[in-house]
């Protein structure tokens, strides 16, 4: 399984988001953009789908910009991902079983059933502050104080 460009990209926004929460104003996707290396059209499609999926704030006019809707230790790397491209399913049986006449009686259907669920678990576990620099930098600074 590998996730899509476009799930990696959303999550590449939205630490860049978090990692800039502290700012007074709402962030412009030319900078996310520049800081990214991901194209400004790019970013523009997928901050509709992060919007739409209320993880995004959006400011418009002079100054406006984007910003997250909560606290980036209460977004959790799944809601970006499923934000982006959908229910995670590492095969179409998982989620809708009915769509395979063989799911009652396959013999992996159940392993992938379990992968599925600890994938959703890594990603459940991980909030946008896990990954994102200020996190890095509070643990660091912890871990000198000691």
């Amino acid at each position: 399984m590998k996730l899509s460009t476009r799930a990696r990209y959303a999550l590449r926004m939205m630490i860049d988001l978090a990692d800039h929460a502290d700012s007074e104003k709402p962030i412009v996707l030319r900078d996310i953009a520049e800081r990214q290396q991901i194209s400004k059209r790019y970013l523009e499609q997928l901050a509709i789908s992060l919007k739409n999926a209320h993880l995004l704030t959006v400011t418009t006019g002079r100054g406006g910009g984007y910003a997250l809707r909560r606290d980036p230790a209460d977004i959790t790397v799944r809601e970006v991902v499923e934000a982006a491209i959908g229910p995670i399913a590492v095969v179409d049986c998982v989620s809708d079983p009915d769509g395979c006449g063989r799911s009652k009686e396959c013999p992996s259907r159940n392993l992938w059933v379990e992968l599925n669920e600890q994938i959703l678990a890594t990603l459940d576990r991980y909030s946008l502050l896990d990954l994102s620099e200020r996190h890095v930098e509070t643990t660091a600074a912890l871990m000198c104080s000691y």
